[in-house]
């Protein structure tokens, strides 16, 4: 079996590997240890195929004797009256009466997991809406989860001699034992301690219950049937909360102040846009003349969608942008975005199939690895953003003569990002939740609960500069908004002196580079960092390793800056050789492209052979410390060359593709698109009553899908809200140049983050 049953645990909540570290700061202290152990455990337990299946048998042992004891709260002693008493009656209608209602009970709850030995699925699901739907006499059905953990026992506690199998397990260190270090130590655990983002990591089965049963009677009672088996010195304990249980009767949250607001904001500018459309639409039947509106006509018809589709569905070029000619940029943008929602959908894989291991066969592949290896497309939107910044402000500084106005410049910015941002940051704290449900619906709320909690982060773009704890965020992907804003605000004083000294100015940007490159560096050699984030190796997941990476490194405003001066020096490039005539010889274009296409492909393949650390137990610090801190670099220059390329008649066929005129409403999308996708994704996999099977082929179809979908909601979303209000923005200041295309806000705007 692949040794990588770490990547189902990783990215079996649809998470980033290393949101494994900060879910609860009480826990923090065991972290280091159990990420430890993960590193010098997992690795030799999944390459021994006997401790595979050893652990495997475990389980299956475990699954029977729940399944074998008719019904866990029917038997238990330590549970509710009510709940004993209807459980009872339930096992009696079921195998005395063969009452229809028993037998749907029983078929809803969870059966052996299919895939356990040969797929190594260790989730036994029941009928999600099927058990809900159950009404008998005295009760209506209740779905319940219970996953487990282990906990240490005393010499005292340990089975009698006639257990020895399970003793001889003791032998073995276990998933088991691995996870119950995470999750602390109590034989019924009423409540994960970190914001309930480990459950996915244990093996659970689901119960159809009587809905006057709760989730302690629940944990009591499996409890009582599994904690004789005893693994390494420890016994195994239940994992259960009411967030698990889910009836009909269940009454969704009430609405508070902050639901009331959105919905009133909502309500309103939906009010206006169907306004101002059929208003537009009436005006246009009877052929009125609209030169001749006042501000306030003006500002109704801000929020038509007429106006505002034909905007964003047009795919006419400005005279301004013919003439600046960086047309491939829209189909740049366009498939990156594409790029991180491929990333993004297949990172919620894990706890969602019924054969996982057939999931990471293929992340070995070297098909893969454009996936596995999918963060360099943040860098590609730190080009661009960086790029379109300084090639938009260095035209507005000739055209002022050295002048311009720093505070409607950032106002600007801040407005055109945060109004959008807000309502779907406001949807997500408080709608969503109201949206379905599902087996998986809690993690839902928990991001829900995150934006209600940080939404100030976000709304001040710092959320990045805080260590990552998954109670607090909200909207995962937006550390690169963050990211992107603070390069935003210091990009004039890298800018100007561009424009004003030549010399000194590429000096101060080299030097600044070289400065940012020098830290990563340091962090490199000082942590030890691994290349890139393996999914597929253990010795990516220590404790350290990942609090370095992810908190140090990749969210770090300075540790990404690198590409976005790629960027800044790309438009001063083309900006000054925009009218000139600077051309290449077809020698130096040909090298170009030969060399851009090779660093290309060693950025996303070249780490293709440390993927399997059994084939490659060390990865060299050469490796380390050229394609780490490097990399990102290197892509951002492979980008920079094609928009040169095809800016100036070099792009060929490559420059047809991306400079392509339907692009350009999608590029207009991609902005949106970014904000909405991860949450959408969220939400699919969360509603998913059961497990599938996996393969490629059907992935690749829900992946388009969802694609499909998301560009959908963004046209929506970017109609009646975005382009509505930057056209209600134009208009307040008119007196803005009107030059600035719409584009500047997708291209400096979208992103690709990891839960790359």
């Amino acid at each position: 079996m692949n040794p990588t049953w770490i990547l189902l645990l990783v990215v079996s909540l649809g998470v980033e590997p290393h949101q494994l570290m900060n879910q609860d700061l009480t826990i923090s202290s065991d972290a280091g240890e159990i990420l430890e152990i993960f590193e010098h455990t997992i690795l030799k337990q999944f390459q021994n195929r006997e401790a595979t299946d050893d652990f495997a048998t475990l389980l299956h042992e475990v699954f029977v004797a729940l399944k074998s004891s008719s019904f866990p709260t029917a038997v238990a002693t330590n549970i509710s009256e009510k709940c004993l008493e209807d459980s009872q009656f339930y096992v009696h209608s079921l195998y005395t009466n063969r009452s229809l209602w028993a037998l749907q009970m029983q078929e809803s709850s969870g059966q052996l997991p299919p895939g356990l030995f040969g797929s190594f699925n260790v989730h036994a699901d029941g009928l999600f809406d099927e058990c809900q739907a159950v009404q008998a006499p005295d009760f209506n059905g209740q779905y319940c989860r219970v996953f487990f953990k282990t906990a240490p026992v005393d010499q005292s506690e340990l089975l009698p001699p006639e257990s020895q199998t399970q003793n001889e397990r003791s032998n073995y260190i276990t998933l088991f034992q691995i996870l119950g270090k995470f999750l602390g130590s109590d034989r019924i655990e009423p409540k994960l301690s970190r914001a309930n983002s480990y459950t996915y990591l244990l093996p659970s089965i689901s119960f159809c219950l009587p809905s006057s049963c709760s989730a302690d009677d629940l944990g009591h009672a499996v409890a009582e049937l599994v904690g004789i088996y005893v693994i390494a010195n420890k016994s195994i304990v239940t994992v259960t909360d009411e967030q698990y249980c889910f009836k009909e009767s269940n009454d969704p949250p009430p609405f508070d102040g902050a639901t009331i607001t959105v919905i009133v904001v909502l309500s309103v500018t939906g009010l206006l846009v169907i306004l101002a459309t059929i208003h537009e639409a009436w005006r246009m039947f009877f052929g009125y003349d609209s030169k001749s509106d006042d501000f306030k006509i003006r500002a109704l018809h801000c929020f038509s969608a007429l106006t505002n589709g034909r905007k964003i569905l047009s795919m006419k070029v400005t005279v301004s942008s013919a003439n600046d000619n960086i047309g491939s940029i829209h189909g740049i943008r366009f498939f990156s975005t594409c790029w991180v929602v491929l990333a993004h959908t297949w990172s919620f894989l894990g706890s969602k199939t019924m054969n996982p291991r057939a999931v990471l066969m293929d992340a070995y592949g070297w098909g893969m690895q454009p996936i596995t290896n999918g963060s360099v497309a943040v860098d590609t939107f730190f080009l661009i953003s960086g790029l379109l910044v300084s090639f938009l402000l260095l035209r507005e500084l000739d055209k002022n003569k050295g002048k311009f106005k720093i505070g409607l410049y950032y106002l600007h910015r801040y407005l055109r990002l945060t109004i959008v941002y807000a309502f779907i940051l406001g949807f997500v704290a408080t709608l969503i939740v109201y949206l379905g449900t599902g087996p998986n619906w809690y993690t839902v709320t928990q991001f829900s609960n995150a934006c209600r909690i940080a939404w100030w982060r976000n709304f001040l773009y710092i959320n990045n500069l805080f260590p990552y704890d998954s109670r607090y965020a909200c909207i995962t992907q937006s550390w690169y908004l963050a990211a992107d804003t603070q390069l935003f605000i210091i990009a004039p004083l890298l800018v100007y002196p561009l424009w004003r000294w030549k010399k000194l100015g590429l000096g101060f940007l080299a030097f600044v580079a070289l400065a940012c490159h020098a830290f990563i560096f340091y962090l490199y050699a000082r942590d030890d960092l691994p290349p890139s984030y393996f999914f597929t190796r253990p010795d990516s997941h220590t404790y350290e390793t990942s609090e370095s990476y992810f908190n140090n490194y990749y969210y770090k405003t300075w540790t990404r800056a690198p590409p976005y001066l790629v960027g800044i020096w790309t438009g001063w490039f083309l900006h000054i050789t925009k009218h000139s005539s600077f051309r290449l010889s077809k020698l130096v274009v040909t090298l170009g492209w030969m060399l851009s296409t090779a660093v290309g492909l060693a950025v996303v393949y070249g780490l293709a052979p440390y993927v399997d650390q059994r084939e490659v137990p060390e990865i060299s610090p050469a490796v380390k410390m050229t394609y780490g801190p490097l990399s990102r670099t290197a892509w951002a220059c492979v980008i920079a060359w094609i928009i040169f390329a095809c800016s100036h008649g070099y792009g060929g066929f490559v420059n047809k593709i991306l400079s392509w005129k339907g692009f350009l409403p999608l590029g207009r999308l991609t902005y949106c698109v970014y904000l909405i996708h991860y949450d959408y994704i969220n939400l699919f996999y969360s509603a998913m009553r059961k497990q599938y099977y996996y393969t490629l082929f059907g992935q690749f179809t829900t992946y388009f899908g969802i694609l499909i979908v998301v560009f959908g909601l963004a046209f929506g979303i970017s109609v009646c809200i975005e382009a509505s209000f930057l056209n209600l923005e134009k208009l307040i200041f008119s007196w803005k140049p009107k030059s600035t295309p719409h584009g500047e806000i997708g291209a400096a705007s979208v992103t690709g983050n990891k839960k790359v």
